[in-house]
């Protein structure tokens, strides 16, 4: 049977993989009495942290490893097996060596190699120009999201990494942007990969998931909000921390059984503009087979029939009301309006109700 271990003493107590909190982190177990992966459980520190990795969402995310597994509630004692530690906060360790069989990951040290040369960046010096005055929360997104520079004889490089739960590096994008604009060039050698660039492996086995999966176990009582593109995540990120932003990377790849990863979690879809068919469809069947999925009208309501051509987005929103606003200091004077006018066009498939004028004030006082 699969399920937290019992407690027998500080051995059966762990370091938290997110805060670090010794004896504080409660492990599942699996049917032989190993660990199913280090990081897979339950810090008691509900309050203070909150981490919570639980064996479902580990095999939702690693259907490979579920095969022959029962789930309840009594468990036999932990033996001293399982997989290397591997914490979500640590990006010096190994690869788990047992973890997600048949897919391929970046090895961590490859990654490490583009944390840094931000002052080259087109997208972080954009972000800088964008928002002067806030270069310690850009700073703050950036390192969550783990985003950083690759650098050859094509051009300088935004690396945007996509991580799993168990923070192995699944796929690391790379894109080229305009410094001025903030759009993304759109030549031949534009848009690449790690995995291309380094020649890591010809037939790399990537494993899907969403661009900031990582941070969920980070964040578990936030509400979680998906948009298309790497770029919007973050600078949606910076504008609406409230959110545990996701990126899904296609409109197309955005599907109801994805989404039953998140679990019970609200979720709110944010489709860019000639999207939005698509996506309600996808929130529609969500809600039918019980998850919380709203969608987002406002870049519907808003696009022009040519920006729908372009694919606006609400990052695209998000810029122009920061560059209407040029008061400083910048973040602040968009994100009262911009919050209240996002909040009142979300739908709910499961309950058509209006947001309260207070749940509105609420979320706008985070700020």
């Amino acid at each position: 049977m699969v399920g937290l271990e019992k407690y027998h003493g500080t051995k059966s107590r762990h370091t938290c993989p997110s805060c670090n909190s010794k004896n504080d982190f409660t492990r599942f177990i699996g049917d032989d009495g190993s660990y199913i992966a280090d990081a897979v459980g339950i810090c008691n520190r509900a309050s203070k942290c909150g981490y919570s990795y639980t064996a479902k969402q580990f095999f939702a995310d690693n259907p490979e490893r579920k095969i022959g597994l029962t789930f309840g509630k009594s468990k036999r004692k932990a033996k001293s097996k399982g997989i290397s530690n591997y914490a979500l906060t640590n990006t010096n360790a190994s690869q788990p060596p047992e973890a997600g069989k048949g897919f391929d990951y970046i090895a961590p040290e490859h990654l490490k190699t583009t944390f840094g040369s931000y002052e080259n960046n087109s997208f972080v010096l954009f972000l800088l120009n964008l928002f002067p005055d806030s270069t310690e929360e850009i700073q703050s997104v950036l390192k969550m999201y783990l985003v950083g520079t690759y650098s050859d004889y094509q051009g300088c490089y935004t690396c945007f990494p996509s991580l799993d739960r168990l923070h192995r590096v699944c796929r690391a994008k790379l894109i080229r942007f305009n410094a001025k604009t903030g759009k993304r060039l759109k030549g031949k050698y534009d848009v690449s990969s790690l995995v291309r660039k380094l020649k890591l492996k010809e037939d790399f086995n990537y494993k899907q998931v969403f661009f900031g999966e990582h941070l969920l176990t980070r964040f578990p009582d936030k509400p979680i909000a998906v948009v298309e593109a790497e770029k919007t995540a973050i600078i949606a990120s910076l504008c609406m921390p409230q959110f545990v932003w996701l990126g899904s990377n296609s409109k197309q790849w955005l599907k109801v059984e994805r989404l039953e990863r998140l679990g019970k979690r609200q979720v709110i879809l944010f489709p860019d503009a000639d999207g939005f068919e698509q996506w309600q469809a996808v929130a529609t069947d969500a809600n039918r087979q019980g998850l919380t999925v709203r969608v987002s009208t406002l870049i519907e309501t808003l696009a022009t029939d040519e920006q729908k051509k372009e694919g606006y987005d609400i990052a695209d929103y998000l810029i122009e009301q920061a560059r209407v606003a040029r008061v400083q200091p910048v973040l602040q004077p968009i994100v009262e309006p911009v919050v209240a006018r996002i909040e009142s066009t979300i739908i709910d498939y499961s309950n058509p109700c209006t947001l309260s004028q207070e749940r509105v004030d609420a979320l706008c006082n985070r700020f």
